[in-house]
């Protein structure tokens, strides 16, 4: 007899509550997505990280990594995520998507959501430029995350799982790369939160972040920054995450 295929629901995704961990007071809040579109052993899965600016500190208050190969279930996760934060009374700053892989999907979801939220498309693969230098958005990217997590203001949901994704990646003769795990995890939650920490620094003009050249990534007293992703998911930080592979 051919067993019955479990019927997942979109609503059923979201962590119940999980828009209660929100500060109404602090409106700052960004959301980062790394897009994956196939759900084959070795492919890569789709992360979404929502984050709020609360002073200093950088919350990951919603954590999602999945596969799914229907546009449809995306484009729905996201609606409710928008749609979530209004009823705490908040506004998503910006949307940002990367695009490397995926560019006429990404292209597809600014179209249906630049109504909703500013959307901005990433492409790693080419320059940005800020304080007169150029530089790889991959490298500025993973910069910007090393930084937030080194200076103790990226607040993570606890998780082995996090705890993994964000310890892929690390560097390797002058840049940074990400090994491929047997689930088919590449960093998924790393990219989507590196995404969303630009969406809460980025301005309308030239980037305002101070990023760490690539070669002193590993050098001085707190040489590692995954060494600390453990002790900053200990804090048990306000934050919900859902893994569905």
């Amino acid at each position: 007899m051919t067993p019955r295929r479990k019927i997942i629901r979109v609503e059923d995704v979201l962590p119940k509550g999980c828009f209660n961990l929100f500060s109404r007071t602090h409106p700052k809040v960004a959301i980062g997505l790394d897009l994956g579109t196939t759900t084959k052993a070795k492919s890569n899965p789709t992360a979404v990280a929502v984050l709020q600016q609360v002073h200093l500190m950088h919350y990951v208050r919603l954590l999602l990594r999945f596969k799914n190969s229907d546009p449809a279930v995306l484009r729905a996760i996201l609606s409710m995520i928008l749609e979530g934060l209004a009823s705490v009374e908040l506004r998503a700053r910006r949307l940002c998507i990367d695009a490397t892989n995926e560019r006429f999907f990404a292209v597809d979801l600014r179209r249906e959501f630049a109504g909703k939220v500013p959307v901005e498309l990433i492409i790693n693969s080419e320059k940005t430029t800020y304080g007169g230098e150029d530089m790889l958005w991959k490298n500025y990217l993973v910069n910007l995350c090393v930084n937030t997590v080194e200076d103790g203001y990226l607040a993570l949901p606890a998780g082995k799982w996090v705890q993994t994704d964000l310890r892929q990646t690390v560097r390797d003769r002058g840049t940074f790369v990400c090994e491929v795990i047997e689930d088919g995890g590449h960093g998924d939650c790393h990219r989507a939160i590196e995404n969303a920490l630009h969406g809460l620094v980025a301005k309308g003009g030239p980037i305002d972040a101070q990023a760490l050249q690539v070669g002193k990534y590993g050098a001085g007293k707190r040489s590692d920054p995954r060494r600390d992703v453990g002790r900053l998911s200990a804090r048990n930080r306000p934050a919900a995450a859902r893994r569905a592979i």
